[in-house]
């Protein structure tokens, strides 16, 4: 219940302060023409009952640094003033189901500066934000959007079981007061164990009213009410054409895709959704293989110089990103597993997880380094560049005889086909190798010479039209059946290893552990029908 006061109920927040909250909530977005009692109505005519608990006002200041790092790192970050108090919250953008937003929330005391700040005061938000440290994130904070909340507030139960709470809010752009465009949101968030009644709220609400829940994000919400909207992946300067040069087409991948790795960075750091090292990863391995499938348009320095840190940092990537996959590879063998497996599974689960943390720390020091450091900037002095910095073209030397012009300056239609064709004939050698002797080590190199051959493939997609649209798709399914029995190979490896682990007293432990494993050694090996599709997929590939 509100104190005398009328201030918001402080047991919520004492609890927030000590550690993270996952939170499980809907919210309705409520028309200027429609009475927000009638919601309440609707709630309680599904058999529930709102209890007022009190009315406050707050201030809340969205933060971020100029380049949106937070926002990139998937979480907001807003300083709630409420009366005299300060609390600085963060909490998780993207929700982990649907209609129900379900969220993490972390909040601590806020310093009594306005931003930029040099530091945090301990708590759970200042450990939260440590990976983002070499970034400097809270030196470079400033507030992106400010809104103002009138909050009504309600106990939401069932008979007498406190489920969770109500609040009707009036949100307006700070400093507008009544002149200002204002909305309305009405949330309803459950305790734990009352995700069955958020749902007969949802569709007490829809049913009656046809109102249906909003995802949208405060963040989002708050940058509306100030005519702005959050940034995206600023991609469009490398959109390709049919007339580019193979300089153009060079130039445009390595830019792309060097800005979806470094965009992907803070959610890496950050370790909130493992998508984030996965798209790092994906980056880092698309720019290897475009220094190999562009090496006529790229002066060599530049890429053994690109090659050797790419290979660097993806190592410590895919270490971690390898340790994620077979995380979900376990999970969903438990649900399958005999019950003398299982629990073989639990605890192998949790020798992946402390590998996995150790290799997390081993990435962040990595991205914490001065090489990477280095890396970073000569990788921006690269992308300001341009053709002009990728092209060798003062080579005369490397000039066709026919008529003096470099290969990089070339139209990519001209010159395309016979690179796509290189990477095919490299595809089809690896899987004659494969189908002599279907080592694990041989089904490996398939799976790369396939990826090689699916983004050589991509990368002239646009010169080259729907057809090759059309095979890359046939390449990446390849390519993901290859994967599967790369990630079981990977996965036997570790389960080996772990199995070395277990006391030979604990039989019960080992029996379930060698049942798992006699399980995942036929995932490892390839059909020789797979082999005889991707062996179809190349041929012809040759071009005269």
């Amino acid at each position: 219940m509100a104190d005398s006061a009328g201030s918001a109920p402080r047991h919520r927040s004492r609890l927030r302060l000590r550690t993270a909250v996952l939170e499980r909530e809907i919210k309705f977005r409520i028309p200027e023409e429609r009475d927000a009692a009638a919601v309440c109505d609707a709630i309680e005519g599904a058999g529930f009952r709102l209890e007022s608990s009190g009315l406050v006002t707050h201030e809340d200041g969205y933060l971020d640094t100029d380049d949106w790092i937070l926002f990139r790192a998937g979480i907001a970050l807003r300083l709630r003033r409420e009366g005299e108090r300060l609390t600085l919250q963060a909490k998780t953008i993207q929700s982990k189901t649907g209609e129900v937003l379900t969220r993490t929330e972390w909040a601590q005391e806020a310093p009594p500066t306005d931003p930029p700040w040099e530091s945090l005061p301990n708590g759970p938000v200042a450990i939260l934000l440590r990976p983002l440290a070499k970034l400097r994130v809270l030196a470079r904070l400033t507030t992106r959007a400010r809104v103002e909340s009138e909050r009504k507030m309600f106990r939401w139960l069932h008979e007498r079981e406190l489920l969770g709470s109500v609040t009707l809010d009036r949100v307006r752009e700070a400093g507008t007061q009544n002149g200002g465009d204002s909305y309305r949101e009405l949330e309803v968030e459950a305790l734990d164990g009352a995700a069955a009644a958020l749902e007969e709220v949802r569709a007490a609400v829809e049913r009656r009213l046809d109102l249906h829940t909003s995802v949208e994000s405060k963040l989002a919400a708050a940058l509306a009410t100030a005519g702005e909207k959050l940034p995206e992946m600023p991609e469009r300067a490398y959109a390709l054409y049919e007339g580019d040069r193979l300089a153009d087409v060079a130039a445009k991948t390595l830019g792309r895709h060097l800005t979806r790795m470094f965009w992907n960075e803070p959610g890496t750091r950050l370790n909130l959704d493992p998508n984030y090292v996965h798209d790092m990863r994906v980056a880092t391995r698309r720019l290897r293989t475009a220094l190999q499938v562009f090496a006529m348009a790229i002066p060599e320095e530049t890429r053994e110089s690109l090659g050797r840190d790419l290979r660097w940092i993806g190592r410590a990537l895919g270490g971690v990103r390898d340790l994620d996959v077979g995380l979900r590879r376990v999970a969903a063998m438990v649900s399958r597993a005999p019950e003398h497996e299982r629990a073989a599974l639990y605890v192998f689960a949790r020798y992946l997880e402390i590998r996995r943390a150790r290799r997390r720390v081993r990435l962040l020091r990595r991205l914490d380094s001065k090489r990477y450091e280095a890396f970073r900037e000569r990788a921006q002095r690269w992308l300001d560049g341009g053709p002009t910095l990728w092209a060798p073209i003062a080579a005369p030397e490397s000039a066709s005889a026919a008529g003096g012009v470099h290969p990089a300056l070339a139209p990519a239609y001209m010159v395309g086909p016979r690179i796509v064709a290189e990477w095919d004939n490299r595809m089809r050698e690896a899987c004659q190798e494969a189908e002599r002797k279907s080592t694990p080590a041989n089904v490996h190199a398939l799976r790369i010479a396939v990826k090689h051959a699916r983004y050589a493939v991509e990368y002239f997609a646009v010169s080259e039209g729907q057809s090759a649209h059309h095979r890359a798709r046939q390449l990446a399914r390849l390519q993901d059946k290859l994967g599967e029995h790369q990630d079981a190979a990977t996965l036997l490896r570790h389960m080996r290893r772990y199995a070395r682990t277990i006391p030979r007293r604990d039989r019960q432990l080992l029996l379930g552990a060698r049942g798992v494993m006699d399980r995942l050694e036929p995932e490892t090996r390839i059909t020789r029908g797979e082999l005889h599709e991707l062996w179809e997929l190349g041929a012809g590939a040759d071009v005269t």
